[in-house]
Order: C-alpha cells, then structure tokens, then sequence
C-alpha cells in the first residue's frame, strides 16, 4: 500500500468527539480581534471568555484572567519601547506571565494577544482559519507600532512561528525577535502534512474529557493541527530567501518532542546573523561551532529533572500553576501507567521519557528562569549598541 496513503488511513482511526461534552462544541461565534483601541479588545476579549468559556474549575475568573490578552507596563516612566508577545498552539496568553514581569521591568510596554479560537473550548479552534491568525498578529503589531518607536516582537512555539513570518517581510519596522521554543522545525512532520485533508474525515487528533489544565487546551483538533502546519510552511519558505539582521534570542531544549531541536540551531546560525544574537540551548553541550550558542545542562538529579521540555522555559519555579510547588502536575506525560506514589519516584521531562523505577511527569518550570531572563537582557541590551 502506497506509504501516504497508509498514513491516511492510520489518521483516519483516531477518536471521535464526544459530541455531548461542550469541550467539544464550537462557540456560536469567534472573539474579535479588530479593535482600534488595545483596551478595548482586551475589555471585549473577556466578555466574550466570559460567554464562551467552558471553566474547569470554580475559579472563573481566574481562568478568564489567565486566557485573555492583556498588557503590562512600566509605571513613572515614559515608554519608548514595546513588545507583543504570541502564544503557541492550544496555549494562552497566561503563558508569559512571568516574562512580562521582567520585560516590564526592562521598561517595556508589553502586550499579549489571544490568537483565534484560543481561552475557550478546543472545539472553538475547528472552524478557525489561517489568515485569522496572520491578520490578528499584523493588527495589533501595527497598533502597538504607533505607540512606541523600539518595537520588539515575542513567540512561543506556533507564535514565534507567526512573529518570524511578519519580521522576516517588514524587518525595517522591528527592533529584535524574542523566540521561545519556536516551531520552525516540527518532528511530526510525517503526518502534518495530512491534517488538513484528514480534518474533512475526523475532527480530533487525541481528546481529554478531564483535565484542569487551565492555561491551555489538553484536546487537539484535525485543524488546529493544520493550523500550526501552515504556521510552519510559511515560516519554512521565508527563511530559505530570507535573514533577520536584528537582535534574536531563542531558547530550545535538546530533547524538546515537538521540534527538532538541531535544525532549529542549523536555521538561527544560517538566518539570524547579528553577531549579539544568542541560543540558549538546555541539553549535552551544543556540538554547534557558533559562539553565540550557549549550553546549560538540562540533567538536573538533585531536583530529579532529567530533561527540558518544550513548555518549561517559560515558567519561574515559583509560578502558581505549573512551579515547582505550583497547583498542576502535569502526569499525562506518554507514561504506560498511573503514577503510584507508593511505588514510582518522580521525576520530570520531556514528553515520552521513561525509565524503570521511575515516573516522568512534564517539566513545566524553568530552573534557569533568572539565567535566561539575564541573557535574554542580553540580547535586548545590545540593540541600543548596534544602533
């Protein structure tokens, strides 16, 4: 049988929704993101949390707080220089709350967008089209260019993909590029390529009717994940004709499941030029011959982390939610079995490690958090001296 079209088919046995459970309903309508006016988008963002959400926990409020865009800013103090920050796929904006504290302390006006069909139900992101994302990030990255003159730009995952995209056309207009985790070199890509034809034979990819994951989405639809693959094309194609001279810092763990982490190395050395441009890289120690890259071992015995994952850098070990001691473990880590605290120590990864006598949860914080703030000030810093 011919190889893709086995793929095909093996897509085509995954769940369907349960169609009862309003995870799994799409919202009658989708947020707005056109407002004129940042406050005002954030003010009707909520509202519309508010209508659409299906809350997991008693906390509604909370988890309004946490999946709607918001903006932080220094205060006494005249900003001159912003930043917009994009989330990944199924993520939220919540996810940089501790970056914006610091980026905030660097005298940055900081904002985070919701991209479509995010903060409110997985099914919200069926009917969700590419160019809502691409328009939403042009938006509001010109809306933020009228109110500052050193505009940097932020993404995690899907949304680095989305910022690199527009820095790489329009790099007269942005000052540096913050990229976390970004998306540029997906190790899923024999079946990614599938998902948009599969989405017309089945609506999900994996489904989970139970979690309190509050800051993102822990069910995945056919589109959501043609979505990301289009994110991953476009940027694909601009960096084969493409470079950024400005400042970029990347962050990438070595054992990151959801990317391929050398080639993310191989396109920061070929692409981002700038010799004050930095890679932050969690793992063995890079084998990259470019200075730039800086290595920090993610095997960690003494806090039982074996490995960093995708998510991790972005969380302080004292955030609330995904900390050290924070309110959600992550245990659905592609373990064979239920953690037993009774018999399994536990430990924390990468998605999929597994070893005897051991349980990998996912690392959901950052051990490093102060480093990568302090060389990722680096980075910021040193456009002022290349200017």
């Amino acid at each position: 049988m011919n190889k893709k079209i086995l793929l095909l088919l093996l897509m085509l046995k995954l769940c369907f929704a349960n169609e009862n459970n309003p995870l799994y309903i799409s919202s009658n309508s989708l947020a707005n993101y056109t407002q004129d006016n940042f406050q005002v988008y954030i003010k009707e963002n909520k509202q519309w949390l508010n209508n659409n959400r299906v809350f997991l926990t008693k906390y509604h409020k909370l988890e309004v707080n946490l999946n709607a865009p918001f903006e932080k800013k220094p205060s006494n103090q005249k900003v001159s220089k912003g930043i917009l920050l994009v989330h990944g796929l199924g993520d939220s904006p919540g996810y940089f709350q501790d970056l914006a504290k610091d980026l905030v302390s660097k005298g940055f006006l900081v904002r985070t967008v919701l991209l479509t069909g995010h903060g409110s139900r997985p099914a919200d992101l069926i009917n969700v089209e590419f160019n809502q994302w691409t328009d939403l990030v042009s938006h509001h990255i010109k809306l933020l260019q009228k109110e500052v003159d050193d505009l940097w730009l932020g993404g995690f995952s899907t949304g680095a993909n989305l910022i690199t995209s527009y820095a790489l056309e329009n790099e007269k207009d942005i000052s540096g590029l913050l990229l976390f985790s970004p998306g540029f070199a997906s190790s899923q890509g024999t079946l990614l390529p599938f998902s948009g034809i599969g989405s017309y034979f089945k609506t999900w990819l994996f489904q989970n009717d139970i979690s309190e994951n509050i800051l993102r989405y822990e069910s995945l639809s056919m589109n959501a994940s043609n979505l990301y693959y289009k994110s991953l094309k476009q940027v694909e194609e601009k960096l084969e004709s493409k470079n950024f001279s400005k400042p970029v810092f990347v962050t990438i763990s070595q054992d990151d499941s959801v990317i391929e982490a050398e080639k993310i190395v191989s396109i920061f050395s070929n692409s981002f030029k700038n010799p004050k441009s930095k890679l932050l890289w969690f793992g063995k120690r890079s084998t990259s011959k470019d200075s730039r890259v800086i290595s920090l071992p993610s095997y960690i015995p003494k806090d039982n982390i074996s490995n960093f994952s995708h998510l991790s850098v972005l969380f302080n070990k004292n955030h609330f939610f995904y900390g050290e001691n924070g309110c959600f473990t992550m245990y659905r880590n592609g373990q064979d079995k239920i953690f037993n605290p009774l018999e399994d120590e536990l430990w924390f990864s990468a998605w999929g490690l597994q070893e005897d006598g051991k349980y990998f949860a996912r690392l959901t914080w950052n051990p490093y958090f102060k480093k990568t703030v302090q060389l990722m000030g680096d980075v910021i810093d040193s456009k002022n001296l290349t200017k």
